[in-house]
């Protein structure tokens, strides 16, 4: 009899399936392709180890199953997918699950740079605003997590790899905040990747986009944008809000007023009021909503003005899209530290912006020597060992009124565990030579 659940990688996602299916007496097995020993540090509870299968799979393992939940950094070319379609077994996500107990009205929000800010600033809204409200998914909360408290609203963010494998995109409010070069090593090409991130649409009651990708999703009904229009105007689901606008650093209305920083930040605020003024919220409420917002770390952050040098930490941007737009927010005089691991991106799109901007590039990590030989540049280019070398190379190259940049357009796995501990180790190199 098909019955059991198959949990496919132990992940934060496959740990939160494990313990829900625990309390609710939920029959599955567990299989990661890693070594047992990986997981001697894993607190498995109330369960059996006999359902626990690691490395190679057997033979049965597929027997009696009816559903396979995948963790979304699976690679897909591993022999147990084929398997799974041949069997016809049904593939859904821990998103999935959430969605079937879930009795909160849930906001979805993908995109390639951008979603964790969003969804951290529209909880921080809601709750100021006076509404139960939580933001899970891809920021680090497995929404499993949370599904026995209640809230009004559910803020799902929610990753490329995620909407591969979904189901059920069933919500509420469902949100694109831009679609830029990314993943390609996993997506193919752009083609694929922006159907994926497209599917967020396809059962959801609002829709809402930016309308930077306009031409991308032309022919996706009944969407909503916001954003800046060439002559200024702010939009707002779909409309110029009489009394809105903006200068370099501030958003105005009527009587109220919200800083930014950079263009990025100030589409994010947008998409923001946007989904406020869906749930009937005024603008005036929702710029005063977010008056208090933190915005998170490892996003140019500023971490140190010591000697009219100005050092930021910017170690998110794992992508062009990103470092371009860090570039935009900082005049010149500029010395960016480029670099980390590789990944499949057009750099020559950073061109222009280093030609206009920067002074000097610092090189890190394994792709150093990639980027290089894509950028059309002639400003000078050097390469250091690490990132306490980045920052040593930084401070001697620098004088009065210098940008320093960390904003590596790549991600952070050949010297770091995550791009946390990538900005980290900047911060920490960087307040040793300011002391």
């Amino acid at each position: 009899m098909l019955n059991k659940k198959l949990i496919l990688g132990i992940g934060i996602s496959g740990m939160s399936c494990i313990e829900f299916f625990n309390k609710n007496n939920i029959t599955y097995k567990v299989f990661d392709t890693r070594d047992k020993n990986y997981f001697n540090d894993y607190n498995f509870q109330n369960t059996s180890i006999k359902s626990f299968y690691f490395g190679e799979y057997p033979d049965n393992l597929l027997d009696d199953i009816d559903e396979v939940i995948i963790s979304p950094g699976l690679n897909k070319n591993h022999k147990i997918f084929s398997d799974i379609e041949s069997n016809e077994i049904n593939i859904i996500t821990d998103i999935d699950i959430f969605k079937r107990y879930c009795k909160s009205k849930i906001i979805s929000i993908t995109g390639t740079n951008g979603k964790t800010t969003v969804v951290t600033m529209l909880e921080h809204a809601l709750k100021a605003i006076g509404y139960k409200a939580v933001a899970c998914g891809n920021n680090g909360i497995p929404p499993l997590t949370i599904i026995d408290n209640t809230y009004d609203y559910v803020i799902l963010e929610l990753s490329s790899y995620q909407l591969d494998y979904m189901s059920d995109f069933n919500s509420f409010i469902s949100m694109i905040t831009n679609i830029d070069h990314d993943h390609l090593d996993r997506h193919e090409n752009m083609e694929s990747y922006s159907l994926i991130k497209l599917s967020i649409f396809d059962d959801s009651f609002f829709r809402l986009a930016t309308n930077s990708i306009k031409e991308l999703i032309d022919d996706v009904k009944q969407i909503k944008y916001y954003g800046l229009c060439d002559n200024g105007s702010l939009i707002i689901n779909g409309h110029v809000v009489e009394g809105l606008y903006r200068d370099e650093t501030t958003i105005y209305y009527r009587e109220n007023n919200l800083k930014y920083r950079g263009k990025h930040n100030l589409n994010n605020i947008l998409s923001v009021i946007s989904v406020l003024d869906i749930i009937n919220i005024e603008i005036k409420t929702a710029l005063s909503s977010l008056e208090n917002y933190n915005y998170l770390p490892h996003r140019l952050e500023l971490i140190d003005s010591t000697n009219n040098i100005n050092w930021y930490n910017d170690s998110k941007s794992t992508n062009c899209a990103s470092t371009k737009a860090a570039l935009e927010c900082i005049n010149k005089k500029i010395i960016l530290i480029l670099g980390g691991s590789k990944k499949e991106m057009y750099y020559e799109s950073l061109s222009p912006l280093i030609n206009e901007k920067v002074k000097l590039v610092i090189f890190i990590g394994e792709n150093k020597e990639y980027i290089k030989s894509q950028l059309k540049v002639n400003i000078q280019m050097i390469n250091a060992n690490s990132i306490e070398s980045a920052v040593e190379l930084s401070k001697l190259h620098s004088s009065d009124n210098d940008n320093i940049l960390l904003s590596p357009a790549s991600p952070s796995f050949d010297m770091f565990e995550n791009y946390e501990e990538r900005g980290a180790a900047f911060v920490l190199a960087v307040q040793n030579i300011v002391k």
